[in-house]
């Protein structure tokens, strides 16, 4: 059971036995005494905005090298976080280095044509990125709170919701939000200060999902004591592990929400574009970007890849309908357990359709994925759940009925994930592989050929596929030859 759980246990049972009035009062006032005491050890009410920087590291979710395992690793050079606390909107700037030494995992995140950065490891030159959280729609509320002094100002705006109880063996004051849909606690030690928050979220991919931040070294600048160590996690792993080596309060650059109306957060919908037949019964779904390929059989089809989340596998089943109508769809072939490939599976599982997937991914998809729960953003197989249908597969695997043929293949040793898979269509001559290469038009040449490209030559070189063309599940088509001169072959 985990904390925010035992959090509910302990309010129902204290309704089973009867918690009077009385006693509901002296909890809120409990919870208003150890909010009041930690905001004001840490300064809470004079501080309307803070700015912080630092060094540290930075962890890709969603793009583990081993199904389950924790995220890869990059070095933060620099680091910069706002809060407006009144807006209430925050900014994280960052950049981050591609050091990890054999790089193993992704996340260098897409492709960007202006710095030639992204899309295949490792990263030539420093990768910047800039998140914008807007505070007024659900999930930036949560993220706001889960900062040590935005928690506070949260509990205090929830103060008919919060709490006291024990987490981590300590004094801990929680608050629901939203209709009960989020509980966040927090945790406070021995000076009053706030150590660990703590709530769960929706995650498209994972569900329900833990986010903590953990914070310590605390220092007080002015009258207000902010942490120097920051770490934060989510699903037990860590997502960044900051040392702050600046702090700016109430002075920091002004930021406004963006414009438009608070949303609701969630998946969004893909990227609108007609599907384009690239061969004799073969279409990409959404030409140009990270996608699904359908391949066309007698009686059937079968797609390659499940890709996003419900709203994008929702289209590609109208797609199916639409290009072929009446023919069911036999299996969707899994090329790897990456957020980005294997988030819209849940979506076919709720459809009964079997996947495809490499042995070592079974494991990770009954046990976590698939067996989660979306309790928070319910999506299509929460609210109707069944079991999923897995055919794994070790080395390769054929699928036929004469007029069409795919073989499915394991990369062996590939660096980029355990048990990554390539779709190769020998009549057409088509192989579809994702996260080994990308087409980088008017780059620089790299300084030298990814391990990821070159391990796929190596692997199409022992299978002795015949390619002509190479289709790219995040999007593109380019010649062997292409992909062979970027293998340094």
């Amino acid at each position: 059971m985990n904390k925010t759980s035992s959090i509910y246990v302990g309010a129902v049972a204290l309704l089973l036995f009867g918690l009077t009035r009385s006693a509901a009062q002296n909890a809120g006032s409990d919870a208003k005494t150890a909010i009041d005491a930690v905001a004001a050890a840490m300064g809470t009410g004079t501080l309307q905005s803070v700015q912080y920087a630092g060094t540290g590291q930075f962890f890709a979710t969603g793009q583990a090298y081993h199904p389950g395992g924790p995220w890869p690793r990059y070095t933060l050079s620099k680091y910069t976080m706002s809060v407006n606390y009144a807006t209430p909107v925050m900014r994280q700037e960052l950049v981050r280095i591609d050091d990890e030494k054999p790089p193993r995992g992704g996340g260098v995140g897409g492709y960007n044509p202006v710095t030639f950065v992204g899309g295949i490891r490792p990263a030539p030159t420093p990768i910047a990125d800039t998140q914008n959280i807007d505070g007024r729609t659900e999930v930036g509320a949560v993220r706001v709170w889960l900062t040590p002094h935005g928690f506070l100002k949260g509990a205090a705006a929830n103060l008919g919701t919060a709490k006291v109880s024990t987490a981590h063996g300590k004094k801990a004051v929680s608050f629901t939000a939203f209709g009960g849909k989020y509980t966040v606690t927090g945790t406070i030690n021995a000076q009053n200060l706030l150590e660990h928050v703590e709530t769960l979220m929706d995650v498209a991919f994972t569900g329900d999902t833990l986010m903590e931040g953990s914070y310590s070294a605390y220092k007080d600048f002015g009258g207000v004591k902010f942490p120097l160590h920051i770490v934060m996690k989510e699903g037990g792993y860590s997502t960044l592990d900051l040392t702050v080596a600046e702090v700016k309060l109430n002075g920091a650059p002004a930021l406004e929400a963006p414009g438009g109306a608070p949303g609701r957060g969630g998946a969004g919908a893909r990227a609108p574009a007609e599907p384009e037949k690239i061969a004799d019964g073969v279409w990409v779904l959404t030409p140009g970007v990270e996608g699904s390929i359908l391949v066309e059989f007698k009686d059937y089809v079968v797609m390659v890849e499940g890709p996003a989340g419900d709203a994008y596998t929702t289209a590609a089943l109208a797609d199916v309908k639409k290009l072929t109508p009446n023919k069911p769809i036999k299996y969707v072939i899994n090329s790897h357990h990456h957020s980005d490939h294997a988030g819209g599976l849940r979506a076919y599982v709720a459809e009964g359709i079997p996947i495809i997937t490499h042995e070592s991914h079974k494991k990770y998809y009954e046990e976590a994925i698939f067996k989660n729960r979306h309790t928070i953003n319910p999506d299509r197989l929460d609210r109707a759940p069944r079991p999923a249908i897995i055919e794994t597969m070790k080395d390769k695997r054929v699928i036929t009925n004469g007029s069409m043929t795919i073989e499915i293949h394991l990369l062996r040793d590939n660096a980029h994930a355990e048990g990554l898979l390539v779709a190769y269509l020998p009549k057409q001559k088509l192989l579809m592989q994702a996260d080994c290469y990308i087409p980088r038009p008017g780059a620089p040449p790299l300084p030298a050929p990814s391990p990821y490209t070159v391990n796929m030559v190596d692997n199409v070189m022992r299978l002795k596929l015949d390619v002509g063309r190479v289709v790219h599940i995040h999007g593109g088509i380019s010649s062997y030859a292409d992909v062979l001169a970027a293998a340094g072959r």
